[in-house]
């Protein structure tokens, strides 16, 4: 039986290869920029199977998640040798409780800019993966595409696009095949590595046809999947944007905007950000159509949303307090 792996969001800057390939003005929502994992509850489950060994380093392993910083790795360093000799003699049990933990530990690397760290920890991961998936691939697959799509993400941040497109490509094959046996779990990873791929490239079908994906989702699970929609809704607006089709990209980024409104009633330390980042688009969008009112009203109501967050999380949000500022500066008096 598979296990539906988890996903958090990528500790690294949102600076992925889409902006590299925009302008600066073109926006500011370019990808999905949530990085999977298994988590631990896949451990917890074998744990109970395997007796006290595995448990001790899977307590080690559970105290690193949490807490992103030395003490932690030095914890995924101690799990990661456990089981790495526990595999030795026992590597049916015991590989996938490495495949894991590097997982995690290129994680941690990569939110601490440690990026041939994590590169190599995802390799080796994927590796690991790769050859449990020969004795049971239906167990180990899912775990194959989103290891692929971690190195993805890392290779998409440090500007590697050749690399990430194959990642991707790999993952999106993988995550096609599951959703054709089990269509109530991995279309939404299939939705995601499009939206992703086809930012990479610029490729409006792929990022179409994850919307269309996610609309069918989001009506059995709004609360899961609008935030998906508003999001590649966004992404749409930015591609629109770029090919100068403008009228399609107020109708998108305006969508977006409603949805993540209806969002930020119910849960607004959640959403509030992604309204006012859609601000910041829809402004940037009315300011080159020279529509400077209507950019200068969406920039002030983004900027105090930011201004309010950066009280409570200034490191996360002083730039956009800052980029704003620029914006409204920049607009004609």
């Amino acid at each position: 039986m598979a296990f539906l792996p988890h996903a958090r969001r990528w500790p690294l800057p949102a600076v992925l290869a889409a902006w590299f390939l925009l302008s600066p003005r073109s926006g500011v929502l370019p990808i999905e920029t949530d990085y999977a994992e298994p988590g631990w509850e896949i451990c917890l489950d074998w744990t109970r199977q395997n007796g006290s060994d595995a448990k001790v380093a899977d307590t080690r392993d559970n105290m690193g998640i949490p807490d992103r910083d030395q003490s932690a790795r030095k914890e995924y360093e101690e799990t990661l040798k456990a089981y790495r000799e526990l595999a030795r003699k026992d590597s049916e049990t015991y590989l996938p409780y490495v495949a894991i933990t590097l997982n995690e530990l290129g994680i941690l690397d990569s939110g601490q800019n440690r990026i041939e760290d994590a590169r190599k920890e995802f390799e080796e991961a994927l590796r690991t993966y790769r050859r449990l998936t020969q004795k049971d691939s239906e167990t180990y697959l899912p775990y194959v595409a989103l290891t692929l799509d971690n190195l993805a993400l890392l290779d998409s941040a440090r500007n590697r696009i050749k690399e990430a497109r194959k990642e991707y490509e790999d993952a999106l094959k993988i995550y096609r095949e599951l959703a054709d046996k089990n269509p109530e779990t991995y279309p939404a990873y299939v939705a995601k590595t499009l939206n992703n791929l086809g930012m990479l490239d610029l490729n409006q079908s792929r990022i179409e046809e994850a919307l269309k994906t996610y609309r069918e989702l989001a009506q059995k699970n709004p609360q899961t999947f609008l935030p998906k929609v508003a999001l590649t809704l966004n992404n749409l607006g930015i591609l629109d944007s770029i090919e100068n089709r403008m009228a399609e990209a107020r109708n998108e980024y305006e969508e977006a905007l409603k949805t993540y409104r209806e969002l930020a009633r119910k849960n607004p330390e959640t959403y509030l950000p992604d309204v006012a980042l859609t601000l910041t688009n829809l402004g940037m969008l009315d300011s080159d159509q020279n529509r400077t009112a209507e950019a200068r009203k969406e920039y002030e109501e983004a900027l105090k949303i930011f201004e309010d967050a950066s009280k409570q999380d200034s490191e996360q949000y002083t730039t956009d307090v800052k980029r704003l500022k620029k914006l409204l500066d920049e607009l004609p008096k």
